[in-house]
């Protein structure tokens, strides 16, 4: 063995030379807890694990496949001898010690985790609902009540879906203000625009915490938790879109694109303004109005739009706002469409292939200047 071992004359120990590397391995590995450790090579000052760590400097000016045989050979010597070290004959034990090892071996098994990571999603544990709900009232509800529990991080949102004998869908998301392990909630779907009259149910529930873990439970699932269905009567619902009607105006017939709106800095984008009338038969009300303008039919579009963010709006006359950029072609810009939507879902859209948009809004047009 000593034929593979080379004297470091200014450390006085033992160093390998690189072609022997792979025989130093063999040895190190082969290596046995309790050993001498200046007996290794079966001489005082012989090459060893602790000369293996000390002197990574020097072995760093070797070259790679060097460097990584000697570390592997140090891990596998180390590893092997820790596990030699931890083994214990519990034969050779008083019953006194087997039991104090016992317990040893208990406290180390319980001992947490440095980081106690959120993994584990929302526990639904019950839910329930019922009675009747009076769809024909402005402010219809139907109340789910449910039980959550998370782990750790905290409930961050609950999404609740209601189905129709027909399919029909009513849905709502909750969120508290602060996240909490555990909730009992009640949540209320708004029933305002059911079409559909018949016995309800809860078909869906997903639960997600703080951490982004989520779990769904569907109907059957549901069903088993608790009380699901509920008996909606005096729908009537709002099926009926709002409309655009005569009257409209552009309010920025000609706009700089280089120019900022009065009071901004420079290089603050353009603003655009267009003024529409609609009107809602339904009982939900006006929810939103856009609108597209392009130039040359599709290729260089900007758009405006505006809402009302209360319920019930049966006619209203919006004023609808948007920018146009800098990089934007000057031209005149044309209505692409014009879409309108009330608090029920109910939309229409106009297209400038199936409408003449000069009898909804007056001299329709909007110019872009430099």
């Amino acid at each position: 063995m000593g034929g593979i071992l080379r004297r470091s004359d200014e450390q006085g120990f033992y160093l390998p030379a690189p072609h022997q590397f792979a025989e130093v391995v063999a040895v190190l590995s082969s290596y046995k807890a309790g050993a001498p450790e200046t007996g290794i090579m079966g001489r005082p000052g012989a090459f060893t694990i602790t000369h293996c760590i000390s002197y990574r400097r020097e072995l760093n000016m070797r070259s790679s496949s060097i460097r990584l045989a000697l570390v592997a050979a140090a891990t596998v010597a180390a590893t092997t001898g820790a596990q030699a070290a931890r083994t214990i004959d519990l034969s050779k034990l008083s019953p006194a010690q087997q039991a104090h090892h016992a317990k040893v071996q208990a406290k180390q098994r319980a001992v947490k985790p440095e980081y106690n990571y959120d993994i584990k999603p929302p526990v639904l544990k019950a839910v329930n609902t019922g009675g009747k709900v009076n769809a024909a009232l402005k402010n219809a509800q139907a109340v789910v009540g449910l039980g959550i529990v998370d782990n750790l991080s905290g409930i961050d949102s609950v999404s609740v879906v209601l189905e129709s004998p027909s399919g029909q869908q009513a849905s709502t998301t909750w969120s508290p203000g602060l996240e909490s392990t555990r909730y009992q909630v009640q949540i209320g779907v708004d029933m305002s625009d059911a079409t559909e009259n018949g016995t309800w149910r809860i078909l869906a529930v997903t639960l997600q915490d703080a951490n982004g873990n989520s779990s769904y439970y569907g109907a059957d699932t549901l069903a088993a938790l608790g009380h699901t269905t509920f008996v909606v009567y005096g729908a009537a619902g709002d099926q009926t879109a709002p409309e655009v009607v005569a009257g409209g105006a552009v309010l920025t017939p000609v706009v700089s694109r280089s120019t900022p709106p009065r009071g901004m800095l420079p290089g603050s984008y353009a603003r655009v303004g267009l003024q529409l009338n609609v009107l809602d038969t339904g009982a939900s009300g006006i929810q939103s109005v856009s609108a597209e303008y392009c130039l040359n039919e599709y290729w260089d579009c900007f758009y405006v739009s505006g809402n009302v963010p209360v319920r019930g709006t049966s006619s209203a006359t919006l004023m609808l706002g948007g920018h146009v950029y800098d990089w934007q072609s000057v031209g005149t810009y044309t209505p692409y469409s014009i879409s309108v939507y009330d608090h029920a879902g109910n939309g229409r859209t106009y297209y400038y292939w199936e409408t003449d948009f000069a009898s909804l809004i007056d001299s329709p047009n909007v110019e872009i200047v430099e």
